[in-house]
């Protein structure tokens, strides 16, 4: 049951820049902070990036102590212990799964739009074939998953930095999209909440904390890395589009269902917006595989510390989790054959799952900001680094914010279904805390786990208080 540490730096960046599916989110998301904040996007997301560092500190104070498969779990569990560890998990664990799901449907729409031209096929076939290669590259050794995401996101990133610049070349600059504006400080806090949800999965590097080579460096570089090239990304991304539908038809931008797509066709051509569609496509394929990575990794933590029958945490021939890809797979094959009955449209399918893992991710990123300010308040307080504690309180509040603005006011429907969907879900998983007899035991976690040793507090007032009795 115990993972290999084989990957390196830059293999570990891999899966949580796979997660965050920069290409997806500048394709999808930008039109809705468009049409909360107006042209301000890209302020919007020079914003969102300082708010969502804040809360990647908070995993990077945990990831900097203990290496752990689980995510917030382990980092969680460690710093407050078996309950609020799991609850976090379970929330997380949804996340990733549903991420997979709405990955697939993101495939099956750019496929569609992609070869429609050429043969009408349905979308669903194409998720299906692309959830059964996810589920072939998931179930091998994590080395092949990391390189693949990696090459195949950095692709569909260079394909939209190169619109990017074609636009800013044929546009004039502008310093408006970096004002507030007239949407004012109630539009850009409306806008924040697309702008932080498009960073989610930036903290999917935590859960290779067993494979890493160096997890006490290279996880923590991983999560912040991520964040920062994720943010000058989508800001520079968001400014080009702002400029390119231009700042006095911003309603256009809002209305945009595919905004880099309607951009490519008017600044370069319908050739190079086929190239677009295939980054968009190949960008799915990563965040599918990079969040199936993630989900069997943490679905293997909480068997083996009980939580789910024991099997789940076997591991194949490869090193990697076997039951647990098998579960989250299948499970999410179910999903893209049964769902295309019930709704027909593949974005509306995306958007359903994705909206239901924003919900409890939410919930994970506020229980680790939590974490980390009540298992360090002390130390930073006696140390006189009060500072440092700034960045939980942030991302705690931040979390919160999101959170509330994503169930109040009360969406449509069936957006406003989807809370209830959550909060279901969660308290499957308070049933299945207090049915887990098995007992809380750090030594036990200690068989799976890398701890970091470092001086503490209580370690050094009690080394004085020796020497001063001696």
């Amino acid at each position: 049951m115990q993972l290999k540490r084989t990957l390196n730096r830059i293999e570990t960046v891999a899966l949580s820049v796979a997660v965050i599916a920069m290409t997806v989110g500048m394709a999808l998301n930008t039109p809705f902070v468009a049409a909360a904040s107006g042209a301000a996007v890209p302020l919007v997301y020079i914003i969102s990036t300082v708010g969502v560092l804040c809360i990647a500190l908070s995993f990077v104070r945990l990831a900097s102590k203990i290496g752990h498969a689980g995510s917030v779990y382990g980092l969680i569990r460690y710093a407050q212990g078996r309950n609020p560890g799991f609850i976090a998990g379970w929330a997380l664990l949804l996340t990733y799964t549903l991420f997979i799901a709405s990955a697939l449907f993101g495939f099956g729409l750019f496929a569609s739009m992609l070869f429609d031209p050429i043969v009408k096929i349905a979308w669903p076939v194409y998720s299906v074939a692309c959830g059964i290669l996810v589920w072939w590259v998931t179930y091998r050794d994590i080395k092949l998953s990391t390189r693949l995401m990696l090459s195949i996101e950095f692709l569909s990133i260079l394909l939209l930095i190169i619109v990017a610049m074609v636009i800013l070349h044929k546009q004039p600059a502008s310093a408006v999209p970096f004002q507030v504006g007239g949407a004012g400080i109630v539009g850009i806090s409306q806008g924040l909440v697309f702008g932080v949800m498009t960073f989610i999965g930036f903290e999917a590097a935590a859960s290779l904390g067993e494979e890493s080579r160096n997890a006490f460096r290279d996880v923590p570089f991983a999560i912040v890395a991520t964040v920062l090239i994720g943010g000058a990304f989508f800001t520079f991304v968001s400014y080009a589009q702002t400029i390119g539908f231009g700042l006095d038809n911003v309603k256009a931008f809002a209305a945009a269902a595919t905004p880099m797509n309607d951009l490519t066709s008017h600044y370069l051509g319908e050739p190079f917006n086929v190239a677009i569609k295939f980054g968009a496509l190949i960008s799915n394929l990563a965040m599918a595989v990079g969040s199936a990575s993630a989900a069997s990794r943490l679905l293997l933590a909480l068997a083996r510390d009980g939580f789910l029958p024991r099997p789940v945490a076997s591991i194949n021939s490869f090193g990697s989790p076997k039951l647990a890809t098998h579960v989250v797979m299948a499970l999410n094959m179910g999903l893209v054959t049964i769902l295309p009955f019930v709704v027909a449209s593949a974005s509306d399918l995306y958007g359903y799952v994705s909206t239901i893992a924003t919900l409890t991710v939410l919930v994970a990123y506020g229980m680790m900001n939590l974490a980390t300010l009540t298992h360090f308040a002390r130390q930073d307080l006696q140390t006189g680094k009060p500072y440092r504690l700034v960045p939980p309180i942030v991302g705690l509040l931040l979390s919160a914010y999101v959170l509330f603005a994503n169930v109040y006011p009360v969406p449509a429907a069936p957006f406003n279904m989807f809370p209830y969907l959550a909060a279901a879900y969660m308290l499957i998983g308070g049933a299945i805390m207090f049915l887990s007899t098995r007992k809380d035991s750090l030594r036990a976690m200690d068989a799976y786990v890398f701890h970091r040793v470092t001086p503490t507090i209580d370690d050094a007032t009690q080394e004085v208080e020796g020497r001063s009795q001696a």
